[in-house]
């Protein structure tokens, strides 16, 4: 009896133990986040979504650099894909795994939150994760044009790895449809500098005005004054919020310069969405590069400033040549003159007070044009101490929305002299310049020479989208979506100020002529790695 008891307790010990032991091999490591102990609130969104915040702008990229693809800017060595010595890559080019991890991450997101209760603050999270996911598919589409539509997070055997691409009219309307979730369900404020209903609108302004003027101008897909309706749409509701406004202290001769160089835009009338940065938080390498940029303004962009009276320099007599450095920049736009460098001021201004000027026409490494780029660059030596630099940058500038339904209305022939006004006028007014008016009241013999012919009205807006928005990486899209990639074979595009020593314009890249341009350029070409592991993917137009 005594042994039979001792087997009954070790036998009940065993049992228990291993039901312990199965509970606890159960239970859910305590140090990680698993689907199963995940996904249970709108803060467990929140804290997925905040990965993509640092996405919307790269501090580590000077936005000028990316101008250096178009007729704006010359950097000192030749720009690889304009000039058609692009190859197609082997691997990677865009569209390798990592540069499919966002979006994967939104689609990991979303297949979770479908099985969550839809709150309000469920509601609004989900809406941060399907704006992302629509910003990083027009990434792709302006690219690549098609590209394949996922609705779900892939395995490494998903069949979805090896679907064909879907049209960008698919995608495009997708998109939208989660640009419009996210309008519906963000909040109009953020105390927390987080997403609102406003930067969902200037993001879908963009959308469509790109893809509308894309499709209208390549003549393809169709469907574009649809999209152009929805551009001015998604504009208009954020003009008549009455929230924002064109920044201005009324001083003209140095507000749109002080605009860039601020350590703190929060709260600027102009910030649709900012990028903020903090001593030894948050800091960024910008102003250092901008000081080191490689690149300078091009001759022909230089050109582009009207006078002060509204006229070009071809037809106003307000204009006084170029014979010597600084004469162009007299009677023109005030803009000119605060998005370059000019020798009546200091270049850089050091922590003891002293100031260093340079004298100009000056053609080296940094500034090949002698036009140098001075927007968003600050002279204070505080500033230039390699990435120190806390001034704020902006997402979404209501110029910018400006800009966009001025342009939309124009191609949807509905630019009043009303829409003007609030606009482009607007925009000038902080600078004191003359006003445009619907007729316009002139014809540029200079205004580019488009592959499509547009009107003396779209010129003119045109012309004022690249003044307003020069150096922030803009001018590219631009000439992709109006299809005008032949006026980069101008010869002014690659050429710097009048040189001294020669009296010529300076040739930036001698022994080579003009460039030569190719339309397969429009859209980059997949990786011939992805063609052969996916037989339904098609090569795009000129890259085979």
């Amino acid at each position: 009896m005594k042994n039979l008891f001792i087997i009954i307790i070790i036998s009940l010990f065993t049992a228990v133990a291993c039901d312990i032991k199965d509970e606890f091999m159960d239970r859910y490591p305590l140090d990680q986040i698993s689907d199963a102990n995940y996904w249970k609130t709108a803060s467990d969104i929140e804290m997925f979504a905040n990965q993509f915040y640092t996405k919307l702008y790269d501090f580590r990229l000077a936005w000028y650099s990316v101008d250096n693809f178009g007729d704006n800017q010359v950097p000192r060595t030749q720009n690889s894909y304009t000039w058609d010595n692009y190859t197609v890559p082997s691997s990677g080019g865009g569209w390798a795994k990592s540069d499919w991890a966002d979006i994967r991450s939104c689609n990991f997101a979303l297949v979770r939150i479908a099985n969550m209760t839809k709150t309000p603050a469920v509601l609004e999270k989900e809406g941060e994760i399907r704006f992302f996911k629509a910003f990083f598919y027009y990434a792709k589409v302006k690219r690549y044009g098609d590209v394949p539509w996922l609705e779900s997070d892939l395995a490494t055997d998903s069949e979805e790895l090896f679907k064909p691409r879907d049209p960008r009219t698919t995608v495009i309307d997708n998109v939208l449809s989660d640009l419009d979730f996210a309008i519906a369900n963000l909040p109009e404020t953020s105390t927390s500098e987080r997403l609102t209903k406003y930067a969902a609108l200037a993001l879908k302004s963009d959308v469509c005005l790109y893809e509308g003027t894309f499709r209208k101008y390549h003549n393809v897909a169709g469907g574009h004054e649809a999209l152009l309706r929805e551009s001015a749409e998604a504009s208009e509701e954020i003009i008549n919020s009455g929230m924002f406004d064109i920044w201005s202290t009324g001083n003209p001769t140095w507000d749109y310069f002080d605009l860039f160089v601020q350590y703190e835009l929060k709260g600027n009338p102009e910030g649709i969405m900012v990028q903020r940065y903090i001593t030894n938080k948050r800091m960024h390498n910008n102003t250092r590069q901008s000081g080191e940029a490689y690149t300078g303004y091009s001759k022909d962009y230089i050109n582009s400033y009207l006078c002060t009276d509204g006229l070009p320099i071809a037809l106003s007599p307000l204009y006084q040549g170029d014979a010597e450095w600084g004469d162009e920049i007299i009677n023109r736009d005030p803009r000119l003159k605060q998005s370059i460098y000019t020798s009546d001021r200091p270049y850089r201004i050091y922590e003891d007070g002293s100031t260093m000027y340079k004298d100009l026409p000056e053609f080296i490494n940094d500034c090949p044009t002698s036009y140098w780029i001075t927007k968003a660059y600050s002279p204070y030596e505080r500033d230039r101490l390699p990435s120190t630099s806390i001034i704020d940058d902006f997402i979404f500038r209501y110029a910018v929305v400006l800009l966009n339904y001025a342009e939309a209305k124009a191609e949807l022939g509905e630019c009043t002299q009303d829409v003007l006004d609030i606009t482009i006028n607007k925009i000038r007014d902080r600078v004191a310049m003359a006003h445009l008016t619907v007729d316009v009241g002139f014809e540029d013999p200079n205004w580019p020479a488009w592959e499509v012919a547009v009107s003396p009205l779209i010129n003119e807006i045109r012309r004022e989208r690249r003044i307003e928005v020069c150096a922030e990486g803009r001018r590219w899209d631009d000439i992709v979506r109006w299809k005008a990639g032949k006026i980069l074979e101008n010869p002014l595009t690659i050429l710097g100020a009048r040189d001294p020593s020669t009296g010529e314009y300076k040739v930036i890249y001698p022994g080579y002529g003009n460039r030569v341009w190719n339309d397969k350029l429009y859209l980059y070409p997949l990786p011939r790695e992805e063609l052969t592991l996916n037989p339904d993917l098609e090569q795009n137009p000129g890259w085979e």
